[in-house]
């Protein structure tokens, strides 16, 4: 019983590399194998530890790290970060974001699942995962999202890319109303000033007369009302103007 007893002692001494000696023997520091190997493949390495009690398993891409056991999980976040594959994102397209903490011991954790996310601009949603999708425009049109987490927080500017022509972009729309007004509706440029000028002939030399100036609203909508001339034909056109 005793010399059990002294074996299982032993076996502890030798589980901490701790050097065992006594007045009959000398044994060197020493270490299980299965404590703290290393295995690596072009993608990923993990240092390994008995029982469980702590380790480390990393991957290149995307870069995420693994800490197994409670030890593991002792660590300071250091910073915080967020980017995403492209500062441009078409209009209608998704696109993933990458929430990042940066870790005291040089390792980086995945947060974007984690986040709690915020935006502005033509921005349709950011879901739980941190895919970013975005809304219409009718011209390139800058965007923000933000992420915040455990105090920290981060943001990235975004332009959402027009990537083509809307209907009705350029062309107007009429309505005649009961009290002889008619009612112009246009589709242009946000903030760009428009100008509404009519005509009773379109016969040359056209004599373009001007009514209205209005600046463009959101998303490039436009909206004149003239009254029309009930005498004669009336002819309407929209043109920028500085």
């Amino acid at each position: 019983m005793t010399k059990a007893f002294l074996f299982l002692i032993g076996i502890a001494f030798n589980a901490i590399a701790g050097v065992q000696s006594s007045a009959n023997y000398n044994v060197r520091a020493n270490s299980l194998d299965g404590g703290g190997l290393r295995v690596t493949s072009a993608n990923y390495s993990n240092d390994g530890s008995v029982s469980g009690f702590g380790g480390l398993v990393t991957a290149t891409t995307p870069q995420e790290t693994d800490r197994t056991g409670y030890a593991g999980q002792l660590y300071e976040v250091t910073s915080f970060t967020l980017s995403a594959p492209s500062t441009n994102l078409n209009e209608a397209a998704s696109m993933p974001l990458y929430a990042v903490q940066f870790l005291d011991d040089g390792t980086v954790s995945p947060a974007s699942s984690f986040a709690q996310w915020s935006f502005t601009g033509p921005i349709g949603s950011v879901n739980a995962a941190g895919i970013v999708t975005a809304a219409d425009v009718y011209q390139n049109t800058p965007a923000w999202v933000g992420a915040n987490l455990e105090g920290l927080s981060a943001s990235l500017n975004l332009t959402v890319i027009f990537t083509g022509i809307l209907p009705g972009y350029n062309q107007i729309t009429g309505q005649l109303f009961s009290g002889g007004s008619m009612r112009l509706s246009f589709v242009g440029n946000n903030g760009v000033n428009y100008a509404l000028d009519r005509s009773y002939s379109l016969s040359p030399p056209v004599n373009w007369m001007p009514q209205l100036t209005n600046p463009a609203g959101v998303n490039g909508m436009l909206v004149f009302t003239n009254l029309a001339n009930p005498a004669t034909n009336n002819f309407w056109r929209i043109r920028s103007v500085p």
